[in-house]
């Protein structure tokens, strides 16, 4: 199964916020690990993760956090097909959702993957039978 993780899934790993979504990703991550699960994430979803960082603990560390990151078994989707760009701008003017959740979901849709997230702005596509999603 492909899986593909929202900012607030891999922060809530990084900040170790224990609990069932913290156990929820961990449990993914070992999973691809053993190849029994591919995890992937947007570039534009990572970038949440990195500001995030920069606004909370500065630019040093964020840049630390990055390089850790990249030693997980995430595949970072880079590109963005015309496919995910016509579904992006379509799920962003039809749901109240943030532009990085419209790309998160049209890429998701693209790659019939499951959406990793705690974000309640995406239920509302679930519930329109768009997307599947593993609410953390």
């Amino acid at each position: 199964m492909t899986y593909i993780l929202d900012a607030c899934a891999l922060l809530s790993l990084l900040n170790e916020e224990f609990g069932k979504g913290y156990e929820k990703v961990r449990n993914l991550l070992e999973n691809a690990t053993k190849g029994e699960a591919t995890l992937c994430m947007s570039l534009i979803n990572l970038v949440e993760v990195y500001y995030r960082y920069i606004q909370l603990k500065g630019v040093e560390v964020a840049d630390t956090v990055m390089e850790q990151v990249k030693n997980l078994p995430i595949k970072f989707i880079r590109d963005i097909s015309d496919e995910v760009f016509f579904k992006t701008a379509r799920y962003k003017a039809r749901y109240s959702m943030s532009l990085a959740d419209a790309f998160l979901c049209a890429t998701a849709k693209s790659l019939s993957a499951v959406i990793v997230t705690k974000d309640k702005e995406i239920k509302p596509a679930e519930k329109d039978g768009h997307l599947s999603v593993l609410w953390i």
